[in-house]
C-alpha cells in the first residue's frame, strides 16, 4: 500500500512539473528542440528522477525493516478504544522442564486481568532489545526484572514477584574459591548476560574481563569450552541446563563460587504508564498474595509453596514492597 501511494506521488509530481513547463514555454518557444518528441521524453525522465528522490526518503520511515524493532514495538494498540499494554513473554515460555517462565507469564496476565487493564502479548525477543523497548515505549511490560538504582527512574515498578541470589559459578576446587570478591573481579574472565542487571553491577564493582552473551543458556557451554573462568548466571537457568539440556554437566563439579548479591525481582513497566494504573496492578498483586492465590499459582507450576521458607516469607511480606538489592559478599543468606 505504501509503495502504491509513493508511485502515485511520483506520477503526480511528474505530470504537474511538465504541465507547468509546457504552460510557460509552449507559445514563445514552441519550435525549440526541447519540445520535440525526444525532448519531452527527456523532460519526463528528469522530472521522475527529481521527484523520486524525496519520495524515497519520505517512504523510508514507513518501511518495516529489521533495523528498527523498537519503532515497530512502540505502535499503540487499541482494544475497545482503550490503549493496551504490550506484555513481553518470558524467555523460555511454557517449557515444562523450566516452569518459572510460564509461572511469571501467568502471574502477570492474572494481575492485568484483575486490574481490568487491556494487554497484548508480544513474541519473545532478546532481553536487551525488550529492555530498550520498555525504556523508550509507553506501555511495555517486562519481567522478572531486577530493581536497581540505575534503573529506578527508567521504569515504574510492580512487585516484588521473586528474589534471586547472584552467584558466580565455576569449577569446584579452582583457585577462585580461595580469593576475595575484589580479586576475582580484577583477574577472572566472567561470562554474563548482555543487558542484565549483573553486567553494569560487576563492571562498576571493578570487573576487568566481562564476556557478554545474548542468552543465559550460552554461559555454561562457554565455561566448558574454557572461554570464561566464571559465569554470572541465574541458579534456575544453571539447574535447568545441567538437569535437562546436558546431564553430563553434573559430572563436571560446577558449583557456586561466591554469592555476592541478593535482589528482589519486579515487573518493570514503561515510565510513561499512568501511575493510577500502576497502583491498580500493585494492589492486585498484594491482594493475590494475601488471598493465597500467589501460592496456588506457584503450586500449579510445580514451584515451591512452603510458606515457612525464607524465600516465600520474603515474598508474602508486603513490607518488602519497594526493596531492591543487598550486597552479600560471601554470605549465602
Amino acid at each position: 500500500m505504501t509503495g502504491m501511494f509513493s508511485r502515485y506521488a511520483v506520477f503526480f509530481r511528474t505530470s504537474f512539473f511538465c504541465q507547468i513547463v509546457f504552460l510557460l514555454f509552449e507559445l514563445p518557444f514552441l519550435n525549440w528542440p526541447l519540445f520535440n518528441k525526444p525532448g519531452v521524453i527527456g523532460c519526463l525522465i528528469t522530472a521522475m528522477l527529481l521527484s523520486g528522490i524525496p519520495t524515497r526518503d519520505a517512504s523510508a520511515q514507513y518501511q518495516l525493516g529489521d533495523q528498527s524493532p523498537i519503532q515497530l514495538q512502540q505502535t499503540d494498540t487499541l482494544i475497545d478504544g482503550e490503549l493496551a499494554y504490550t506484555i513481553h513473554a518470558s524467555e523460555g515460555g511454557r517449557d515444562k522442564v523450566r516452569p518459572e517462565p510460564g509461572y511469571f507469564d501467568d502471574l502477570v496476565t492474572t494481575l492485568f486481568n484483575d486490574a481490568g487493564l487491556p494487554y497484548v502479548i508480544a513474541a519473545q525477543a532478546p532481553w536487551k532489545r525488550v529492555m530498550e523497548q520498555a525504556v523508550q515505549g509507553t506501555r511495555h511490560v517486562i519481567y522478572p526484572t531486577t530493581r536497581t538504582a540505575d534503573r529506578e527512574d527508567s521504569f515504574k515498578w510492580v512487585g516484588p514477584i521473586s528474589r534471586t541470589i547472584w552467584n558466580l559459578y565455576g569449577y569446584a576446587g579452582a583457585k577462585w574459591q580461595d580469593m576475595s570478591f575484589d580479586n576475582i573481579l580484577s583477574s577472572a574472565r566472567i561470562g554474563v548476560l548482555l543487558g542484565s542487571a549483573r553486567e553494569p553491577y560487576l563492571r562498576k564493582r571493578g570487573a576487568q574481563q566481562l564476556v557478554l552473551v545474548p542468552r543465559e543458556e550460552l554461559l555454561l557451554p562457554m565455561l566448558h569450552a574454557d572461554r570464561v573462568d566464571l559465569i554470572a548466571i541465574g541458579g534456575s537457568v544453571l539447574r535447568q541446563y545441567r538437569d535437562i539440556v546436558d546431564p553430563s554437566a553434573q559430572q563436571r563439579d560446577i558449583d557456586g563460587i561466591l554469592p555476592y548479591r541478593s535482589c528482589f525481582l519486579y515487573i518493570a513497566i514503561s515510565n510513561a504508564a499512568p501511575i493510577d494504573e500502576i497502583k491498580k496492578l500493585q494492589n492486585s498483586l498484594d491482594k493475590i498474595k494475601q488471598s493465597g492465590q500467589f501460592i496456588n499459582l506457584r503450586e500449579r507450576h510445580g514451584l515451591s509453596s512452603n510458606t515457612d521458607s525464607a524465600f516465600l516469607r520474603a515474598m508474602l511480606n508486603l513490607d518488602n514492597n519497594g526493596v531492591a538489592c543487598l550486597d552479600l559478599f560471601g554470605r549465602d543468606d
